[in-house]
């Protein structure tokens, strides 16, 4: 690891969290309708506020479920390399230089394969969807690294597989060492591959970036920025940076993992589960106890915050509190907290899996007292999220209203996935596109959603079609009381 400079950088003013409150204001009436067709929507930001007024946009933490541990009920251990979901099983990466492979049926109970996979630092797996040549269907990542850096050997190298066990060698793909898995997707909005990995910043504490390639193949060089001046570092001059820690932030803070992923669940929604690391000094962590007498290491904690985007180049973070906590100082997650890339969805729920050591960064205890606190040190713990759940529009026992800018749609059902507990309701309207509220639509009209739904259809005095008006410019509006709303879909049903 390269030692911390002094200097902070301010990062661009794209980069800051998008603000929380919704607030009211007129409609645009002029502006193009959106076509959301009969994908669903998610309310992660705030395309679907056109106006709103008592309404806030909030980040719903994970549930942690504990310890994976595996057929003998013994604890798994090592770095997330990835979480495939393919073919009706779930399969757990581990390691992160030799890689062992672990299925399931639940997302809670892993068998051990057998298989393990040796191919380089930070190996990772990707399960291509548009690929169309099955001997391709799987590409492994992986770092060539040994000091000292050759920059005509070393860097990034691709594999491919047709079972995701078996890998065919390509070659280098990128000659520098990222320091980080490099995370490829496929991404069908702009019929491209997009590469999330780490740009670093040589001349400032906020060293960790997170940078963006895009690719027409990712088995081929990628695209890179070159510079008279290139070193081992991919650098925040070789690519282009769309997230970094900014002056909301802790200053002596970086982001270390992103764990990006393209939710497939729903329309233009751009997830990352970023391991926040905030440094530790001598001088403002004197209590620190270097593993090797008088030769400070890169110390520190991390946890795992959430950033949400609509075209995977322009973040925002709705929140800087923590997707879960980390444990208490006797449990075995604590002080340290990083989300493995994936999600594996099973029914109305997704499951997601982390890696923590129960140290600081560079393997250090946080102070004597805790040596010998926790029974288990580190391993692989599962959360679990509610379908589309990550990010809410919710309202207080107050109350508070929101309308969406214009839309089009097909179908002739509109559902939703909400969650007003027992004490509060929800109400829909459909308006035209000068806010008017259509007969048979109406506030008046609509009969009372209460309870906890992921797929609930609405019903205007007993009738749920709205194919009347499809393909209409229309708007919704949701009159909401304690209420979480997550997402609308229209559909067929």
């Amino acid at each position: 690891m390269m030692p911390h400079l002094l200097a902070l950088l301010h990062v661009a003013a794209l980069l800051a969290a998008a603000p929380i409150a919704a607030v009211a204001g007129p409609i645009d009436s002029a502006a193009g309708p959106i076509d959301v067709a009969d994908q669903k929507q998610l309310f992660i930001d705030h395309r679907f506020i056109a106006a709103s007024d008592g309404i806030e946009l909030h980040m719903n933490p994970a549930q942690k479920l504990g310890l994976v541990r595996d057929e003998q009920g013994q604890p798994l251990q090592g770095h997330i390399s990835r979480v495939i979901e393919d073919e009706g099983k779930i399969r757990l990466y581990l390691g992160a230089d030799s890689v062992e492979v672990f299925e399931s049926d639940d997302a809670l109970h892993f068998r051990r394969t057998g298989v393990t996979i040796s191919a380089g630092g930070f190996t990772t797996i990707f399960v291509d969807p548009h690929e169309t040549n099955s001997d391709r269907k799987y590409k492994l990542f992986y770092l060539n690294f040994s000091p000292p850096f050759d920059p005509a050997v070393h860097g990034v190298y691709a594999s491919y597989s047709p079972d995701g066990v078996h890998f065919t060698k390509v070659g280098r793909v990128l000659p520098f060492f990222t320091d980080n898995p490099p995370l490829v997707h496929w991404d069908e909005r702009i019929g491209k591959y997009v590469v999330y990995t780490r740009a670093f910043s040589y001349d400032s504490e906020n060293q960790r970036r997170i940078g963006r390639i895009e690719t027409d193949d990712p088995l081929q060089p990628w695209p890179y920025h070159k510079t008279d001046h290139d070193r081992m570092f991919f650098s925040t001059e070789n690519v282009d940076v769309v997230l970094a820690a900014d002056d909301q932030d802790d200053p002596h803070s970086d982001i270390y993992y992103n764990a990006s992923a393209i939710y497939p669940w729903a329309q233009d929604a751009y997830l990352m589960f970023t391991s926040q690391f905030r440094h530790f000094s001598p001088r403002r962590n004197p209590y620190i106890r270097a593993r090797e007498e008088g030769k400070w290491e890169d110390y520190g904690m991390l946890e795992v915050q959430v950033a949400v985007s609509r075209d995977g180049i322009h973040w925002s973070r709705p929140s800087r509190e923590p997707y879960f906590p980390a444990g208490l100082p006797d449990e075995w997650d604590r002080w340290y907290t990083v989300m493995g890339p994936g999600l594996a969805r099973r029914g109305n729920y997704i499951y997601q899996y982390y890696y923590s050591s129960g140290r600081l960064h560079d393997s250090a205890i946080l102070r004597p007292e805790y040596d010998e606190s926790a029974k288990q040190l580190g391993g692989v713990g599962v959360v679990r999220q509610r379908l589309d759940g990550f990010i809410s529009a919710d309202a207080d026992h107050h109350g508070g209203w929101l309308t969406t800018p214009t839309i089009t749609f097909r179908g002739n059902r509109l559902r939703l996935n909400i969650d007003t507990g027992a004490m509060g309701t929800a109400f829909v309207e459909l308006q035209d596109a000068d806010g008017r509220p259509i007969p048979g639509f109406t506030l008046a009209d609509c009969e009372e959603i209460g309870g906890n739904f992921i797929d609930q259809a609405i019903y205007w005095k007993g009738n749920p079609d709205v194919s009347s008006l499809a393909d209409r410019p229309v708007r919704i509006h949701f009159k909401l009381k304690r209420a979480k709303l997550y997402a609308f879909q229209f559909t067929q049903k």
